[in-house]
């Protein structure tokens, strides 16, 4: 991976934020992947407020929604009532439903205002919820690449305390052999010379064996 990081900077080529705007992201915060970058580090004061306000906008996109379907069952019912009262106010000439229908009116006349601007407001929040997406993502490219920098420096450190650990572990493989087979040379040779009784009354006596 360090050879990758240097590939990358050989090309001495800066990084076009504007390639962001032009793929299609997910929402980072509701991407899994997303969050298991930050299982071993913490996020940064920025990207928490950056997240913050990524959730209060699909909060208020949700919000939105939800009024918007309420209050046009509103007008529905409003709607419904008009046409109960119709009959009364036309025909009989009643003063109650009169006033009740024009409570209706304006209550509707509300609504449309409303939804207009609910609409408004559902319209234009893609692109807020996009461009607040963007910026996390900024915050999360800058905080990560920074740490996997510092990950990389470690990571050659390491690969030279390796290394250095393997010859060293060598040296200590080719010692133990060295040792082993010059004492199995040795107690051979004194089997030879004194024979295999002998030889466990000195095993017993300079090793404690029993």
């Amino acid at each position: 991976m360090f050879d990758f990081f240097k590939r990358r900077r050989n090309k001495n080529r800066e990084f076009d934020w504007s390639v962001l705007k032009k793929r299609s992201l997910p929402i980072l915060i509701l991407d899994e992947r997303w969050h298991g970058i930050f299982k071993n580090i913490e996020k940064t004061r920025e990207i928490i407020e950056k997240e913050e306000v990524l959730k209060e906008l699909l909060k208020e996109e949700a919000r939105l929604a939800f009024e918007k379907k309420e209050i046009l069952a509103r007008k529905k019912s409003c709607l419904d009532k008009i046409i109960k009262l119709t009959p009364e106010v036309f025909d009989n000439n009643n003063e109650q439903s009169k006033a009740e229908m024009e409570k209706c009116e304006k209550e509707i006349n509300q609504i449309n205002e409303r939804v207009k601007s609910i609409e408004e407001e559902i319209e234009n929040m893609p692109e807020r919820i996009r461009e607040a997406n963007l910026e996390l993502l900024k915050c999360t490219i800058n905080s990560v690449y920074f740490k996997m920098r510092e990950n990389q420096l470690r990571v050659k450190e390491l690969e030279e305390l390796i290394e250095k650990t393997r010859k060293q572990l060598a040296g200590y493989i080719d010692e133990k052999e060295g040792l082993m087979e010059y004492d199995n040379e040795i107690y051979a040779y004194f089997h030879d010379l004194l024979g295999g009784e002998e030889l466990q009354k000195l095993d017993n006596q300079y090793f404690n064996k029993t």
